[in-house]
């Protein structure tokens, strides 16, 4: 029961990430300036360790705007996410841990 209320409260929360993101790739596209963060390859450790579980984060970052999955590493602890803008490594690691993190709660 605990896991299903954790699914419910995911929902609104990914819901928020796609329209932060959507709003960022859209204020890029439509901005007449050329100054955005730099894009970036960035590898993040990750704790999930069922298939399930590795290819929902995977699928949820390359649905996000902005954001590829593009590698795992061979022994699955290691995901390199693309990402149009990264403007701080740590910040944005933290960012897809949270994510992780909150898969976990409802994907064993």
């Amino acid at each position: 029961m605990l896991r299903i209320l954790h699914l419910i409260l995911f929902i609104p929360y990914y819901f928020l990430m796609l329209l932060q993101s959507n709003w960022t790739i859209a204020k890029t596209i439509l901005s007449p300036q050329f100054n955005f963060d730099p894009p970036g390859i960035v590898a993040v450790s990750i704790d999930l360790k069922s298939n399930t579980g590795i290819l929902t984060l995977v699928n949820l970052i390359t649905m996000t705007p902005g954001t590829l999955s593009i590698d795992l590493s061979d022994d699955k602890s290691k995901l390199y996410v693309h990402a149009m803008h990264v403007k701080n490594r740590e910040s944005f690691v933290s960012e897809i841990k949270a994510l992780e993190n909150r898969l976990k709660k409802f994907l064993k």
